[in-house]
């Protein structure tokens, strides 16, 4: 996989664990070694898996955040990279729900640390040029 190429679903789905309607991710718009940058609009779907009584909350974009980090964790690896999300910090949301956003979600995440062992990625979640949340994430690979 060519650095700054876009990726659809189905290569994406490759590359992370998550697989059909939970693979939440639409296309890699880009990436290279230290960020990745992707957009979807699956929080329109009605039956999305995340929903609950029909909503989706806000604090559901940290799982859109950490399956962009894990798809770039597999296109650095060039595998499907085990892992686990260890830590959420200095999460700050701007709106309280998702499903009734009628934009595109793009979500941008960059690598401040990585080691063989896993990695703190900084990522902004926007919606019509709007950040709708920001977080640092630490991940730990299996």
């Amino acid at each position: 996989m060519t650095i700054g190429k876009k990726i659809k679903k189905a290569e994406i789905e490759t590359l992370i664990p998550h697989n059909g309607k939970m693979c939440l991710i639409d296309q890699v718009d880009f990436w290279d070694i230290e960020t990745i940058s992707c957009s979807t609009r699956s929080h329109q779907q009605p039956d999305h898996p995340l929903r609950i009584n029909g909503q989706l909350s806000s604090i559901h974009l940290l799982e859109y955040g950490a399956q962009t980090i894990a798809i770039h964790g597999g296109l650095l690896r060039k595998e499907k990279t085990p892992g686990f999300l260890a830590a959420i910090r200095n999460a700050e949301f701007f709106i309280d729900r998702i499903d009734n956003l009628a934009f595109q979600i793009y979500i941008n995440a960059t690598a401040e640390i990585k080691t063989e062992t896993g990695a703190v990625y900084e990522f902004v979640i926007s919606a019509e040029d709007k950040t709708i949340l920001t977080a640092r994430a630490t991940v730990i690979n299996i």
